[in-house]
């Protein structure tokens, strides 16, 4: 079963491979510089589940690597962050996403980026509550700590009395939630095709945020 798993992030990788050239002849006379790790999990839970369905044991593994690339000096710059997890028994937990894919050019007074990225609005809230931009991958960790890479386009207006952010994000992403098989999960658990939208627009809705 957990290499059956490997099927499902199939199609993934191979538009990652399609990505990678891409971004290697944006400059091919100064190659970029890659870094990131590869992780194994092994979880083991001492007592039985309410569930018989989950399991006591479970084995994982990840690799998210980092592509940064410079161009035009330290002007312009891409990053490239895919993520990878595959898991032995929970179908929702093996999954891929594009942490970032993000071309950015800074000049004196502004920045402009544009792409998929996340955004941590530092804060001492356990919670960090005012996150908003990005969606959280719960199947990652119970902590919300995790986040969804998310398509943007950032302008932000560097002064003396602040920086003023400004974000236009089309499409909406969905909270990630464990399968039947997986543990830690909610109780019941949450379906995901059965997702109700505000907007009649439903994923491609296109938001829009402000900071100061």
């Amino acid at each position: 079963m957990f290499f059956l798993c490997l099927k499902k992030i199939r199609l993934y990788l191979l538009s990652t491979v399609v990505l990678l050239p891409c971004l290697l002849v944006i400059n091919p006379v100064k190659a970029g510089e890659w870094s990131g790790f590869v992780s194994a999990e092994y979880r083991n839970f001492p007592h039985d589940s309410a569930d018989s369905r989950q399991y006591n044991n479970n084995f994982s593994f990840v690799i998210e690597p980092e592509y940064h690339h410079k161009i035009n000096g330290s002007y312009e710059s891409i990053t490239f962050t895919p993520f990878i997890r595959v898991d032995q028994h929970d179908n929702e937990r093996t999954h891929f996403d594009i942490r970032e894919l993000m071309w950015q050019k800074a000049a004196k007074d502004w920045e402009l980026r544009v792409g998929i990225s996340k955004v941590f609005w530092g804060v001492t809230e356990s919670q960090h509550l005012v996150d908003v931009i990005n969606q959280t991958d719960l199947v990652e960790a119970p902590d919300g700590e995790d986040k969804l890479g998310q398509p943007m386009i950032n302008f932000a207006l560097v002064r003396d009395w602040g920086t003023l952010d400004f974000f236009l994000l089309p499409g909406f992403r969905e909270r990630t939630f464990s399968e039947v098989e997986g543990r830690l999960r909610t109780s019941p658990r949450v379906d995901t095709e059965q997702a109700v939208y505000e907007s009649s627009h439903g994923k491609r809705h296109v938001d829009a945020a402000i900071r100061w």
